[in-house]
C-alpha cells in the first residue's frame, strides 16, 4: 500500500470522526442510526397472503435496505430487559400488536418501520439525509383525510403519513409517543384482560367488547406528537403502496 492511500485512508476516518462530534454537538441530537435497517411485524402465526409477499418482496428490492421482519418467534431478541413489553400486549389484535412494536422499536431501536407494504424506490438517500440533520424523524407527507388525531385534521400537509417512517431513536418525539402509549394500555389493562381480541383486526365495536378503537392506539398518539415537534421532521421518504396487499 502506497504512502498516499494510507493517508488519504486515515484522513477519512478522522474526518468522519470529527464531522461526527461536530454534528452531535452543533445540533444536540441523539446518536445517528448505523445502519440501513427497516423493521416490519408479523404478529400472528398465520401465514402472509400472496399478495402481502410481494409487497415485502417490493420493500426488499425497492429500499435497498436490511429488512428484518420481526416475528413472535424473533420477537424476545430484540426486547430489551429494563423495557419489557406491557402486560397488555398479549390481549392485543395483530394489528395493534403491530402499532405497539413499531412504537417500541422506533423509542428503543431507531432506523427505519414500514408496514409490509411495496415502496417505489430506494430509502437509503433517507437515512442519509436524516442521519447529516437535526431532525428526528423522516416520513412521507400525511393525505387528506389521513389524520387520526382530530385537533388536526386539516394540518394534514404539515403531517408525516403513518405507514413508513425512519427515526432517531430516545428523541422527545418517541418518548412521548411511547409514554402515552403505555399511559392508555395501563388505562386499558383491566378491560383487555376481560375483553382480548378475537380478531387480527379487532376494534371497539366491531367483532368483540375489545376495548381499543382502530386508531386510538397509534394514529391520534402519533399526530399528536408530530405535530407538536414537526420541525424536527422531514417528508422526503418515498409513499407506501396501499392498494392491494391484503
Amino acid at each position: 500500500m502506497s504512502i498516499l492511500i494510507l493517508f488519504e485512508i486515515i484522513s477519512c476516518i478522522i474526518n468522519s470522526k470529527i464531522y461526527k462530534v461536530f454534528i452531535l454537538k452543533e445540533y444536540n441530537m441523539t446518536s445517528p442510526i448505523e445502519s440501513y435497517k427497516i423493521f416490519c411485524f408479523w404478529t400472528e402465526e398465520n401465514e402472509m397472503s400472496v399478495n402481502r409477499k410481494k409487497h415485502l418482496d417490493n420493500l426488499i428490492n425497492k429500499s435497498m435496505c436490511d429488512v428484518v421482519i420481526v416475528t413472535p418467534t424473533n420477537l424476545q431478541n430484540y426486547i430489551l430487559h429494563d423495557n419489557p413489553l406491557h402486560p397488555a400486549y398479549k390481549y392485543l389484535s395483530a394489528v395493534h400488536k403491530a402499532d405497539y412494536l413499531r412504537t417500541y422499536f422506533m423509542n428503543f431501536h431507531g432506523g427505519g418501520y414500514s408496514d409490509i407494504k411495496g415502496t417505489n424506490s430506494s430509502w437509503k438517500e433517507c437515512f442519509d439525509d436524516l442521519n447529516n440533520s437535526d431532525k428526528w424523524i423522516c416520513g412521507y407527507q400525511e393525505i387528506e383525510g389521513g389524520v387520526a388525531y382530530q385537533p388536526y385534521v386539516d394540518k394534514w400537509r404539515e403531517l408525516l403519513g403513518n405507514g413508513a417512517y425512519i427515526c432517531k431513536k430516545n428523541t422527545q418525539l418517541t418518548n412521548m409517543w411511547y409514554n402515552a402509549m403505555i399511559n392508555l394500555l395501563d388505562e386499558k389493562l383491566s378491560l383487555l384482560e376481560q375483553n382480548p381480541a378475537t380478531h387480527t383486526r379487532d376494534s371497539f365495536g366491531q367483532y368483540s367488547k375489545y376495548p381499543i378503537q382502530w386508531n386510538e392506539m397509534l394514529g391520534r398518539i402519533f399526530h399528536k406528537y408530530n405535530y407538536k415537534f414537526k420541525d424536527k421532521s422531514l417528508n422526503s421518504l418515498p409513499m407506501v403502496d396501499t392498494y392491494n396487499y391484503v
